[in-house]
């Protein structure tokens, strides 16, 4: 370590929520982690299970565990080393319930691509974490989280459709954001039904979303929808493999 990272580097403690684990090589992954202090980290483990003396166990980081982890921050570096790592928060449901981990699975890979460029958000962070811990202690009336859900985080990442003052547009515009009486040029937008049920669909978070009443086909439109207006919000966010998976499930 140079005499200018040694001043850069910090003991940091933090609460944070792991989104995504990419094991490579024999005892090393690369894991990205959403704090609640630099917001979103990626940090370089050793595997417990490797011959390396002081690796992390691997179970700890299972995709969107709460964690309280202890590292050394630098800045400048794209690869943080925790120094220690324990769970926060003991879910009693996600693990278990086939239903609630393929939704958890999914919503892992989502936030690892809509949070990649996040920095430090005490309000998104807290937002994502009470929505899981309501998540895991809920048990009726859950088919519509992942939309609802969804639909709640683009207020927090900035990007919320601009729908208050249209309760009946012709087409909305995906790119934009915003309602339109032509249908845009670019293609991306929505119409017709879709579009008038826009400004109902917004009103839908956790607390509510039981009074929707979405049949899968509609659930999956939606979901077509949110996930191409992330798309052309969030740059770089990938197509989304554990897609798929999720549609079987909910089927």
């Amino acid at each position: 370590m140079t005499a200018a990272s040694y001043l850069c580097s910090m003991l940091e403690t933090s609460h944070g929520i792991v989104l995504h684990y990419n094991r490579f090589g024999d005892d090393k992954a690369i894991v990205d982690i959403f704090t609640q202090r630099h917001g979103s980290l990626s940090f370089l483990v050793h595997d417990r299970r490797g011959k390396r003396k002081g690796g992390i166990q691997t179970t700890l980081l299972r995709p969107l565990n709460v964690v309280e982890l202890t590292y050394d921050y630098q800045p400048t570096l794209s690869l943080q080393k925790i120094k220690e790592l324990h769970i926060a928060h003991c879910y009693t449901t996600l693990p278990y319930n086939p239903m609630k981990e393929t939704v958890a699975l999914f919503l892992s890979e989502f936030l690892h691509y809509a949070l990649r460029s996040e920095v430090q958000n005490g309000d998104l962070y807290h937002y994502i974490l009470y929505s899981l811990q309501w998540f895991d202690a809920t048990s009726e009336g859950i088919a519509n989280f992942h939309v609802a859900f969804l639909i709640r985080l683009t207020h927090y990442l900035g990007f919320r459709p601009n729908l208050d003052a249209h309760a009946h547009p012709d087409y909305f515009d995906l790119r934009d954001g915003i309602p339109t009486e032509t249908a845009p040029l670019h293609g991306f937008y929505i119409t017709g039904e879709e579009a008038a049920a826009l400004p109902k669909l917004l009103r839908m978070n956790i607390r509510n979303m039981h009074k929707f009443r979405l049949n899968r086909l509609q659930r999956g439109r939606m979901l077509d929808i949110l996930t191409l207006y992330y798309k052309l919000h969030v740059p770089e966010f990938r197509e989304l493999r554990s897609l798929g998976v999720l549609r079987e499930v909910l089927a």
